[in-house]
This record gives structure tokens, sequence and C-alpha cells, in this order.
């Protein structure tokens, strides 16, 4: 049977791939997103799935799924030419991600399915710092943080659920790790820009720490997400990872602003 065997969540700033470049060793989320690598590389992973959020890239306000899984054998991006990166080709897993499609199904989730996929800088900033050679197979599971109205954040959190039940059966033995990519509270071009909600991050932060996952999913309702920024409902992919971590706290959460970087180990050893 597969198993999981590690979660992380990180941040995804369209700009951070060229400030690192052009402040090499000043910022903290540079030391931060190597901290994270290092896990994943001693974890070891077959194959990453990755709750994230599209910025309008695949979907628009004509059709905007729940939730949907990419189950295309490759996609490319970032999509955006605004972002400063490099572009990659990323290979994905169809035989499992149609499994996940199929039992998400079978579990009463309507969710959506992708076989052509763009992807954008929230995907693609995450796996340049930790999937660098793009060599680990990643499955699409984009949440509707985006463009209101969105999933709730209990639903969301039953969705990870589901992923760590579809893992442990999935009758192949690769090792997964589930990776969640946003912000806790952000304001894009908005009357807040500029401006971070710290009694929410702080809110978000401690719950995340002392493994009071279904007290956060209680707590991030659409109004007290919106309240933190109009980018702040990205929340819910971390949610979501919660979701399938179980009773695992992590082995450390860490701020920058308005985002945050954690690992869980859900194999156990790792310090």
């Amino acid at each position: 049977m597969a198993k999981l065997v590690l979660a992380a969540g990180v941040p995804h700033p369209p700009r951070l791939v060229r400030e690192m470049q052009d402040a090499p060793g000043q910022l903290r989320g540079e030391a931060l997103f190597k901290q994270v690598a290092g896990y994943f590389e001693a974890a070891a992973p077959d194959v990453i799935i990755e709750l994230d959020s599209d910025h309008f890239v695949n979907f628009f306000y004509a059709n905007v799924p729940a939730f949907c899984v990419g189950i295309a054998e490759e996609s490319e991006g970032p999509e955006e030419i605004w972002v400063p990166m490099p572009h990659y080709v990323v290979k994905g897993d169809v035989k499992m991600g149609k499994g996940l499609l199929g039992y998400g199904l079978k579990s009463n989730f309507d969710l959506a399915a992708a076989e052509e996929l763009r992807l954008d800088h929230s995907m693609m900033v995450p796996l340049h710092f930790l999937n660098p050679n793009m060599e680990i197979p990643v499955i699409p599971l984009y949440v509707n943080g985006f463009a209101a109205p969105t999933p709730t954040a209990r639903r969301t959190f039953s969705l990870g659920r589901m992923v760590r039940k579809f893992v442990e059966q999935w009758e192949g033995d690769q090792r997964v790790a589930i990776l969640a990519s946003g912000c806790f509270a952000m304001d894009v071009g908005g009357p807040l820009r500029g401006w971070t909600d710290d009694n929410w991050v702080g809110t978000v932060t401690d719950l995340l720490e002392n493994g009071k996952y279904e007290t956060l999913a209680r707590r991030a309702t659409a109004q007290r997400m919106a309240d933190a920024g109009n980018n702040s409902t990205e929340l819910l992919n971390w949610i979501g990872l919660t979701g399938a971590v179980g009773d695992t706290k992590p082995l450390f959460v860490e701020n920058d602003g308005g985002s945050g970087y954690a690992v869980w180990d859900l194999e156990g050893g790792r310090k």
C-alpha cells in the first residue's frame, strides 16, 4: 500500500525566486524554504499531491470548480509571463490521479478533473524549491481559494481526510508527500494592501502548532478570512493539508509576514 510520509505548507509569492537571486542569503524565506527542502529530500517521496489555488490561469468566473484533480501526463509553467522564474515541465501521475478522482467521487466529493493544465506561480514557486529537477511526479489538487463563493473550511478539511484515506488504500507502494501553498493573511491590490492581520496570523499559527486543526477549520469562516485580506482564503489549502495529517503536530511552524512555513513528519524519526 502507498504511504503518506510528509506534509508541508509554504507560500508562493510570484517574485520570490527573483528576489532571492537578487539578494542571496538575505531573505528569511530563503532559509525557510531550504529548511523545508531538507525534509523533502530526507523523506524521498515518489509523488507529490499539491493543494493549491488557481489564479485565473485554468479557471475563470464562468467555470470555477470547488475542487479539481489534475490528471495530465505533464504540464508546464509558470504560464504568467510577468513571473520572473525558470519555466518547467512537470510530470504527472495519471494513474494515481485518476484513482484519487474515483475514490473522491465514491466518497461523495463532487470533484472536477482536468486532463490539460497550465501551471501558475502558485504551483511552480513551491516546486522550484522542493522539486528542483522536476523528477517527482505531481498530482495537482486545486482548491478554490480565490473566487468567491469558496468551499467551506470544514468541507476542505474533510477533503484532506479523504486524501489520506485514499493514499492508505492505494494498491501501489508510493511514498507520498502532501504539499499545500498559500498565505494566511494578505491583500493583493486592495484597500488593505501593505497591512497584515497579525492577530489572525498569530491565531492560525498557534492552532497549527498545537494540532488544533478542527478548531482552525471552524474558526476560518469565509468572513474571517476575507477580513484578513482579499487573498487570505488561500488558507483553505493549508486546512486541506491538516485534514490529511491526522493527530500529528508539525515539527515547526514559522511566519514570514502574512505567510507561513511548516513541516509534518508522518513517518516518525525526523527532527
